[in-house]
């Protein structure tokens, strides 16, 4: 190996001696805002007026109300009708309705969160959602209880500096026999 391409190699190995070392040096700054391993993640919403908590892995998609919601005869009234979405029929519930909660006003702030169990999807309309959340596991509190018509879907609780976050199961709300039998 020549002197040039022995010296090349090292002054290489130096500068990525030093990036390394600035970089070490600037770990501690990175914003405490960033996601880690620890952190339970979820998309927060609005029911009945109380912030709630659902895992991501639950909610398919995030939609607008639709344009037209055609009410099916015989059904509910938390039963809203079926939306055309891309060509599929897509039943539209009121989310909050469905619990006892009078019927979401829609407006611009107003969603359809899609689930899917058993190979159907359904749309729930909530009034209004609130992003991800990225919550630390060490703040469940544990064997919390939440009672009211709400309490049947929730199975866990964290406790943040804004407040209690109920986490809301879709796969529970799915699996409820009276949420399978929408006709009247």
């Amino acid at each position: 190996m020549s002197g040039d391409s022995a010296q090349d190699s090292r002054a290489v190995l130096a500068r990525l001696a030093e990036a390394d070392r600035r970089s070490r040096a600037q770990e501690s700054l990175v914003p405490a805002t960033m996601v880690k391993e620890e952190d339970w993640q979820g998309l927060a919403f609005v029911l009945d007026g109380v912030k709630v908590i659902s895992a991501m892995n639950e909610i398919r998609e995030l939609l607008p109300y639709p344009e037209s919601v055609t009410r099916v005869p015989g059904t509910k009234s938390w039963m809203l009708g079926l939306a055309n979405i891309r060509g599929e029929l897509l039943p539209i519930v009121d989310l909050q309705q469905f619990i006892g909660g009078g019927a979401v006003m829609v407006n611009d702030q107003s969603r359809v969160l899609v689930i899917r169990n058993r190979g159907a999807s359904t749309g729930l309309l909530v009034s209004s959602v609130l992003g991800m959340r990225h919550l630390p596991v060490s703040k469940q509190i544990a064997d919390a209880h939440f009672d009211g018509s709400l309490g049947r879907y929730v199975y866990d609780v964290f406790g943040l500096d804004d407040g209690v976050w109920p986490v809301f199961s879709m796969a529970a709300l799915a699996n409820d026999e009276h949420f399978m039998a929408a006709a009247s």
